[in-house]
């Protein structure tokens, strides 16, 4: 009887830890059961969130200088120029006297007496001091050179004076040109005509070349089967306002006869300017 009570008992023993061991077990699926539906559930909502900002981010960001919601695909790029012509208000002209001695002091007392008697002949033709100025005296020595011993030997001095006349009028430039020889200028040159005051000039140019930047643009979208929309962006490009060739006349002072006045024209002045444009296209 004992030993069918002992088995009894060793039966039931058997049976408990087999159940519980089952019970754990079944404990343990449920966990990994709950933990994989509780990853899924994570990574669906994260696929949502991530879902929700990437809609939000591909609105909020466009492309380097395009604006908001405007994609780089959908904007027309061209780039307009126009020139405007002017004509000049200022003209530059350049006199130089100059003279040789066999002394420093000699060359330059030479050079001053004529610098003045150039300078009175200015005045006297109305140029305002204002107009006159002295851009450079230079005294230098003049040194002969002989190929047989390869020496040089001092020949003397030579003593500069340039005065620069800034002019408003073609007539005035001839008169001056002419006075300047007349009076001990060796070298003359000018004139160099300006466009001091190109505010109007520049402000023409620039408007042309946007309507010619436009011009492009519907020419483009017409050709791809689109229209022209707003404009993105302007950059302004170069303004340029060059300077033409200017003339040059040489010669020396003579006491026999006055100096012809040279024909002098202003002309005109050539101001171009460059834009750059971004529109966007309508589809």
């Amino acid at each position: 009887m004992k030993d069918i009570a002992g088995s009894r008992e060793k039966s039931r023993r058997r049976t408990g830890a087999s159940s519980e061991t089952h019970r754990r077990a079944n404990r343990h699926k449920g966990l990994q059961i709950g933990g994989l539906a509780a990853a899924i559930g994570v990574t669906v909502l994260l696929g949502v969130m991530l879902a929700g900002c990437s809609g939000q981010a591909s609105a909020a960001i466009a492309p380097t200088g395009v604006a908001t919601g405007v994609a780089a695909t959908d904007t027309i790029t061209v780039d307009g120029t126009a020139t405007v012509t002017s004509p000049p208000d200022e003209a530059v002209v350049v006199l130089t006297v100059e003279n040789d001695a066999a002394t420093a002091t000699a060359a330059m007392d030479a050079t001053s007496v004529q610098s003045n008697k150039l300078l009175a002949s200015l005045k006297g033709l109305g140029i305002a001091e204002s107009a006159i100025q002295t851009s450079s005296v230079t005294l230098y020595t003049v040194r002969n050179y002989d190929s047989n011993t390869g020496k040089e030997t001092l020949a003397g001095y030579r003593a500069q004076n340039t005065v620069q006349v800034t002019l408003k009028d073609a007539p005035t430039v001839a008169k001056v040109l002419a006075a300047g020889v007349d009076n001990g200028a060796t070298l003359v040159s000018g004139p160099d005509w300006r466009l001091l005051d190109d505010g109007q000039a520049v402000n023409d140019a620039l408007k042309q070349a946007v309507a010619h930047a436009r011009a492009k643009a519907d020419t483009l979208a017409a050709a791809g089967g689109v229209s022209v929309g707003d404009v993105v962006s302007i950059t302004e490009g170069s303004v340029q306002v060059p300077v033409p060739i200017y003339s040059s006349a040489a010669g020396a002072a003579t006491d026999s006869a006055k100096v012809a006045e040279p024909a002098v024209t202003s002309g005109t002045l050539d101001v171009t300017a460059t834009v750059t444009i971004t529109y966007t296209m309508k589809r």
